[in-house]
């Protein structure tokens, strides 16, 4: 019996873009699927569009609320869905219509947390190049999130998660704190809790425009400041709900063992966990010297692998 899948589409004031972006889902070449369409408050025709839609295919479920943000719509996105697999896009985005079939088979696997690469498109539909840096490596991502605050993903529409993991995350805690860029809850927590697979296909068609491009946009000094208090206070509550403590982020042996944790490795990921490891775990002198060795010596052994 073929995994049914949630995707959950939020929508705000993009109408323009939005019946692409529901034609993309029933395009889909993986047919057992439930949309649901959340409209956080939109004053332009979403809605008109979203209710066409639902009178033609009875897969699609409405959801009209108040505009409350993007984090309140992803969480009554989740707490409507029934998937066992919950795929996310946003309204100006669009899928490949191979989308749903490949995240199933790579869920199917055994991975719970997934994401794929994208590529960039104007408004047009035209392919253009984009600047976001894509985190290539499949595996556990604790200490790179915790003492970088990396980030181990991609947009949200390249996103996908068990259910099993969405319980661990959901509801976004402070919603009203993520009134965007509200796939920061959804990555950093679920890096807390699952290994990351980043699936190397152009599964998602990522519409750049000037309205979402913030992502692209030299931010100020105070957004920066402030995006990273969020980003830490994430970090608390997903590592005080999961039980993880401070001990076994500066267990040297931890770093190491989750290092081993990637199917792939590169000198850029050997320095990163090296530098982790050298300048932000508290550790004895003679723990780093003894955990670098041990480091150096995975990495060898996968890098010849690779």
């Amino acid at each position: 019996m073929s995994l049914l899948v949630s995707v959950i589409l939020t929508n705000y004031n993009y109408a323009h873009f939005l019946d692409s972006a529901i034609e993309s889902v029933l395009k889909q070449t993986y047919g057992n699927f439930e949309l649901i369409v959340v409209d956080d408050g939109s004053s332009d025709n979403s809605r008109e569009i979203i209710n066409y839609y639902v009178s033609k295919d009875s897969r699609i479920i409405p959801i009209l609320k108040k505009n409350e943000g993007q984090a309140s719509a992803l969480n009554i996105g989740f707490k409507k869905s029934k998937g066992e697999i919950i795929s996310f896009l946003d309204s100006d985005d669009i899928y490949a219509p191979n989308k749903l079939e490949e995240i199933v088979k790579y869920h199917s696997l055994g991975y719970q947390y997934i994401y794929t690469d994208h590529q960039g498109i104007d408004v047009n539909e035209n392919f253009i190049e984009d600047n976001l840096k894509r985190y290539l490596y499949s595996g556990w991502n604790i200490f790179p999130v915790y003492f970088l605050s990396k980030y181990v993903g991609n947009i949200t529409s390249t996103i996908s998660i068990t259910r099993n993991i969405g319980k661990k995350i959901f509801p976004i805690p402070n919603e009203d704190q993520w009134k965007i860029q509200a796939d920061d809850p959804i990555v950093f927590q679920a890096s807390f809790v699952s290994s990351n697979f980043f699936l190397n296909k152009k599964l998602v068609f990522y519409r750049i425009h000037q309205s979402n491009n913030y992502y692209g946009k030299n931010l100020c000094n105070d957004y920066k400041y402030k995006l990273l208090i969020k980003r830490n206070n994430l970090k608390d509550i997903i590592m005080k709900k999961e039980g993880i403590s401070s001990t076994f982020i500066n267990n040297w042996w931890n770093l190491v063992a989750e290092f081993n944790t990637h199917e792939f490795v590169d000198l850029n990921l050997y320095k990163m966990y090296r530098n982790i490891l050298w300048f932000n775990m508290n550790i004895p002198f003679l723990s780093k010297i003894k955990a670098h060795f041990e480091l150096k010596k995975r990495f060898k052994l996968k890098y010849i692998k690779n």
